[in-house]
């Protein structure tokens, strides 16, 4: 198998966030204090806050990256180089919309706070319903969780496979590192 083909099967088996510079954890940090609103709301302009550095962080890398990769593709002869760098640029150009999603949109928690936060009720009602919206939210977390283990045991599964089917001998070794990476975040997800 030549060496462009291979990485080609290796970028196809990865799942779309572990290329594109989203960190799934990290962007659903979740509230799991109590259901005070003087809590919450502390909590929510912190974290408005973190995205705005880290929408940040992730623009400036990524404009990096598209700079480099483009630079990159041109300056380099081969074709496997090019074909590198081209992606390099590609991931570049992700990381940039991963931050402004991150500076611009904020997290999971924005709508709900403004929306409260603004109103005239009292502040018992805003607990209640603060309680039940973190209940619903927390019920999503779970499922949200069981989702990743079973998408990333099915790469797992899929690529175990492939490497037991697979008579390339590298191509072979990249599935079955593939696999068992992807069955290590399972089991990191259930936790």
């Amino acid at each position: 198998m030549k060496p462009l083909s291979l990485f080609m099967c290796v970028l196809l088996a990865l799942p779309y966030p572990a290329f594109a510079g989203s960190n799934t954890k990290e962007k659903s940090v979740s509230y799991d204090g109590q259901s005070q609103w003087s809590d919450f709301r502390q909590f929510v302009l912190e974290r408005q806050e973190e995205d705005e550095k880290l929408g940040l962080s992730y623009m400036i890398s990524g404009a990096i990256a598209t700079v480099g990769g483009a630079y990159g593709y041109y300056a380099a002869d081969e074709v496997f180089s090019r074909t590198m760098f081209a992606i390099t640029s590609t991931i570049g150009i992700a990381a940039i919309g991963v931050g402004a999603s991150y500076s611009w949109t904020g997290n999971e928690y924005d709508s709900f706070f403004y929306a409260l936060d603004k109103s005239t009720i009292s502040m018992v009602e805003k607990n209640k319903i603060l309680q039940r919206y973190l209940e619903k939210e927390r019920q999503k977390q779970e499922q949200r969780k069981w989702i990743r283990v079973a998408t990333h045991a099915l790469i797992a599964a899929v690529n175990i496979y492939s490497a037991a089917r697979e008579t390339d001998h590298d191509a072979k070794a990249v599935f079955a590192f593939l696999g068992g990476a992807n069955a290590i975040l399972a089991v990191a997800y259930s936790f």
